[in-house]
């Protein structure tokens, strides 16, 4: 059994946060299997969502022994998870999920590209091998707005969404705690500010190449906004951990 790493406060607590952010990306996409609009988007955000697990589960693995994965993925308080708001939102809509999963997925691959020549043992290349993936997310995502904008009425329900969305936006720069000692490490490569901006460098015109419009954005966020759970985290909470709570004891 592989122990996991010997990670500094700082190291622990920025995986710990993109973690839980993959963590609870996955586990909202997977919510949409079987309800797309159509069979080709429930195949995709089923193979996404998996993706988005598969990473949080990489992380986890170098923050807690193997055989605590599960529990300590699917068990902890509430209180204990560092994940943003953005990625914990329900997205009851179709038009809420395909929004929030463009603007999430470009704002994925700007952090692993942080952590592509990290001083964390393995993290390197397991950004190198995520951000290949994450690239065809942000096509899937690209090339089905493309389609969605193309009329009137697609435009409006995205804009609609876009709006709802935008207050939680800024939520995915919230730095980690010891941001700036993970920095010094050489955990990642960029400040979670220098991300953001690149972000709306990159938002911004996509935004426009699709008629939207741009929703007043605050980029700036704090460590609070992290230890800070969505109204509705504590009862999607339960519900992942509804089948390992039966007996936390047995190997599923």
């Amino acid at each position: 059994m592989t122990p996991p790493l010997e990670l500094s406060a700082a190291a622990h607590s920025y995986l710990l946060a993109f973690a839980d952010d993959e963590h609870m990306m996955g586990s909202r996409h997977a919510n949409w299997i079987g309800l797309g609009p159509f069979l080709e988007e429930d195949l995709a955000f089923c193979s996404i969502a998996q993706d988005e697990l598969g990473h949080a589960l990489a992380l986890y693995e170098m923050l807690v022994p193997a055989n605590e994965i599960d529990r300590f993925a699917l068990l902890r308080a509430p209180a204990d998870y560092r994940s943003c708001a953005l990625a914990e939102l329900e997205c009851a809509t179709w038009d809420l999920a395909l929004v929030r999963h463009w603007i999430y997925d470009l704002a994925e691959g700007l952090r692993w590209e942080a952590l592509v020549q990290s001083s964390v043992e393995g993290l390197a290349e397991l950004a190198v091998q995520a951000e290949r993936e994450e690239s065809f997310h942000r096509s899937h995502a690209q090339m089905y707005m493309e389609r969605v904008v193309q009329d009137e009425e697609g435009r409006r329900r995205v804009d609609a969404a876009l709006a709802e969305i935008a207050p939680h936006i800024g939520t995915v720069f919230a730095p980690p705690e010891f941001e700036n000692d993970a920095l010094e490490e050489g955990v990642a490569s960029e400040s979670f500010a220098d991300l953001a901006l690149r972000w709306f460098n990159m938002f911004e015109p996509q935004a426009a190449e699709f008629g939207l419009t741009l929703p007043a954005l605050s980029l700036e966020s704090s460590l609070d906004v992290r230890c800070t759970r969505t109204p509705g985290f504590a009862d999607f909470h339960a519900s992942l951990g509804e089948v390992i709570s039966l007996d936390v004891q047995a190997n599923w």
